[in-house]
């Protein structure tokens, strides 16, 4: 493998689940140039690591959308004269892609779609397995051995400089600075305004902390919803950061409490303290990555992961009480 093509998948929280494959492909072949294929929005999770060579943009709604797009960003794969090609991306159209443009090695699980493309074939593990494990599974069958499966994503030393600046004035008034972010994907994975607003009132006022609400653009309006219902003072940092400020933000605090989210996956990977809501989904899928990381879910009746959209009670989010969410917080500070 001398130049290697990954095709990355398009989520936040699962483009951090696979960074231990980047290093381990790289100590097994040091010389080889490494690009990363990506949408936009998970660019930031490989600017500054030191085993990626490359990021090439793909945005098949947007900047690719069009069949003309598609054959000019062929164009550019070809120029780059990749031999190698991880689909981690399920997707037929990437796989293609990579096809014309003449990657001689294309490594992918199977899929009936995708079989007639792909040059070596693996079989992906049995349902319910960890999506981290999912990913990693395509390079460990290709012989890339992964000892080290914690998530990593690189600072440099000016964005940790300017959040240390930023946190500055926090830091010098509280002991305890906690993170919260109200958003997520899918509404049934949000825990209720009413909730979050009450137990940050109680961290505040009980435990004399500083809360910093986090998120981006969509998170706006349901930060106001926190804010507004709330009776303390907090503090927001919604739509002020790019992920980048934001993990080094977050590698400053003293905890951090999500939803199933993206940035509960940034933050796991940072080693900060990281309690995380979970509904819906399953933990033994989709949990963060990192040993500061707490789940916190109530056992009810239904069947789980769900993906009932039109689901009108919400219970399994709703079970979590704000007592709930408050002594575990309390236990996670150590106070």
């Amino acid at each position: 493998m001398k130049k290697v093509l990954i095709v990355n998948v398009n989520w936040l929280g699962d483009a951090i689940m696979m960074t231990p494959a980047i290093e381990a492909l790289k100590s097994k072949y040091p010389e080889a140039f490494l690009a990363i294929m990506g949408v936009e929005r998970i660019k930031e999770v490989f600017d500054d690591n030191p085993y990626v060579d490359e990021f090439i943009c793909f945005n098949e709604k947007t900047t690719q959308r069009s069949f003309f797009a598609k054959l000019r960003f062929i164009s550019l794969l070809k120029s780059k004269n990749f031999d190698t090609v991880f689909l981690i991306q399920r997707s037929f159209t990437r796989a293609l892609i990579c096809f014309l443009a003449g990657i001689g090695t294309r490594i992918g699980f199977k899929r009936v779609k995708n079989n007639l493309i792909l040059t070596q074939r693996i079989d992906p593990p049995a349902t319910g397995t960890h999506r981290q494990e999912h990913y990693l599974r395509l390079f460990q069958a290709s012989g890339i051995e992964i000892t080290d499966k914690q998530p990593c994503v690189y600072l440099d030393n000016q964005i940790s400089a300017k959040a240390i600046a930023r946190l500055g004035v926090l830091h010098k008034n509280f002991s305890h600075l906690i993170g919260i972010h109200v958003g997520a994907n899918w509404d049934l994975k949000r825990w209720p305004v009413d909730s979050f607003a009450c137990v940050c009132d109680r961290l505040t006022k009980e435990l004399k902390v500083a809360i910093v609400f986090f998120g981006s653009e969509k998170d706006k309006d349901l930060v106001g919803s926190v804010l507004l219902k709330m009776k303390e003072k907090a503090y927001n940092f919604c739509e002020t950061t790019t992920l980048k400020e934001l993990a080094a933000i977050i590698r400053l605090l003293q905890l951090f409490i999500s939803a199933d989210s993206g940035p509960a996956h940034l933050s796991g990977s940072l080693g900060t303290p990281t309690l995380v809501l979970f509904g819906p989904t399953s933990e033994k899928i989709s949990s963060p990555i990192g040993g500061g990381v707490k789940i916190l879910r109530k056992d009810i009746d239904c069947e789980i992961p769900c993906y009932k959209l039109n689901c009108k009670d919400n219970v399994c989010m709703k079970s979590i009480t704000i007592e709930d969410v408050f002594d575990q917080s309390k236990s996670m500070l150590g106070l």
